[in-house]
């Protein structure tokens, strides 16, 4: 989870400089249309060579951003936005001072900064607008008109409302844009911390249900063993030709499959992932699944379907990757005792593990929630619901995932994907 935070930080903050790159497009436009339209059309002499000098440094920013857009240091874009208010403060000093109408950009550029720079950064550069505006309230070059009443053309303009207009209609433009983009990215804030919120809350109920389980182990391991010496007693009193003798054998083959599992929780409880994890080709593994489930049940049919033709590759495995596979096969032979086929498959970045039942098939609510939450469709005394739920957990903690959909033809398709190593 810290990683893809981190992540998503970086995208946002990617963003967010890409506006600043496209805002500063925007001052670097208006201002060239404006000595443009100043001298060409307005009659106004506007010194050419200062203000293009200010363009320039502008362009550089842009420039200099542009190509390190993932190396961000806050002080360094502090810099960057301090030599564009440098820069806006020499346009208008030689284009005059507070009364041209494009002296608004300093507000825009400072919104940009209170936004992007750590608070103390933002008050310096606040400080930073206040002493230059100030500076150009004494400091500047007047504009001066060039007007010649024979020549028939460009009666006195008032340049100033003029400028005005555009001024205010960019500036709604990006203001409106900036905080679209705000809305947005909260919005997307407020859906990572539910996400991350929803996974905490499953984190500690399958904490719970770990520490649950570990006690409940402890607690089973006596009944099960008098079971077990129940069952092979009564086993030596039954003549091996009945079929009470079989069904006794089969009796304790489950009790030692329980106490084989119970065993094994109560050795894997406390030990590091890492302790327990090793690299197994995916054709071995899915073998040892399927052979372990025929001992758990083993009056389920199933038909078996490799489609992969590359080499198996590598996955890591660990006990409740299996135990997840299992319980996903469990609530197939649950519905379908004696249909289900089974399809693997592989390619360099996955192995795709499908298992397709046919029972009755699951509404839409149902499929919403399985796998969400401890859910079940079967009777209280058959199943608490935490099979698939708990599975599920298993499978995203090796950065696999398992989805349910009905088929076409009545039953349900589980798909499990595991990453390849």
């Amino acid at each position: 989870m810290t990683m893809g935070g981190t992540g998503n930080a970086e995208r946002v903050l990617e963003a967010s400089l890409q506006q600043v790159i496209a805002l500063r497009a925007v001052i670097i436009f208006t201002f060239v249309i404006g000595l443009w339209t100043g001298n060409s059309k307005l009659g106004i002499n506007l010194p050419v060579e200062p203000i293009l000098l200010g363009i320039g440094v502008l362009v550089a920013t842009s420039v200099t951003r542009m190509l390190r857009m993932r190396a961000v240091v806050p002080f360094e874009l502090f810099v960057e936005l301090c030599m564009d208010l440098f820069a806006l403060t020499g346009i208008m000093y030689w284009s005059g001072g507070i009364s041209n109408p494009f002296v608004s950009f300093y507000l825009v550029l400072l919104t940009v900064g209170a936004m992007l720079l750590p608070p103390r950064l933002g008050r310096c550069l606040a400080a930073l607008v206040i002493g230059l505006y100030t500076f150009l309230i004494f400091y500047y070059r007047p504009m001066i008109h060039r007007h010649d009443p024979t020549s028939g053309a460009y009666p006195v303009l008032d340049l100033h409302s003029v400028g005005a207009w555009m001024t205010f209609a960019l500036s709604a433009l990006i203001v409106a844009i900036l905080l679209v983009k705000m809305v947005e990215g909260t919005r997307e804030r407020e859906r990572r911390l539910a996400a991350m919120r929803e996974e905490n809350l499953r984190n500690e109920r399958i904490i719970a249900l770990g520490a649950f389980a570990a006690g409940t182990a402890h607690e089973l391991g006596t009944p099960l063993s008098t079971i077990a010496t129940i069952a092979k007693e009564l086993e030596h009193r039954v003549a091996k030709t009945s079929e009470m003798h079989g069904m006794l054998q089969t009796l304790r083959t489950q009790v030692d499959v329980c106490k084989h599992h119970l065993t094994g929780l109560t050795q894997h409880a406390g030990v590091a992932r890492s302790e327990n994890c090793g690299l197994l080709p995916a054709d071995t593994f899915i073998s040892e699944v399927l052979q372990a489930w025929r001992v758990i049940r083993p009056e389920a049919k199933f038909e078996f379907l490799e489609m992969a033709s590359d080499p198996p590759p590598n996955i890591l495995t660990e006990p409740t990757l299996k135990q997840a596979l299992i319980c996903v096969l469990n609530n197939a032979a649950d519905v379908s005792p004696t249909k289900i086929e089974v399809q693997v498959d592989w390619n360099a970045s996955k192995v795709v593990f499908e298992i397709l039942d046919s029972g009755p098939g699951l509404n839409d609510h149902i499929l919403q929630k399985v796998g969400q939450t401890a859910f079940s469709t079967k009777k209280e005394k058959d199943g608490m619901g935490i099979g698939l739920y708990l599975a599920r957990a298993a499978l995203e903690r090796f950065g696999g995932s398992l989805s349910l959909a009905n088929r076409a033809g009545g039953g349900v398709k589980a798909t499990i994907i595991i990453p390849v190593n």
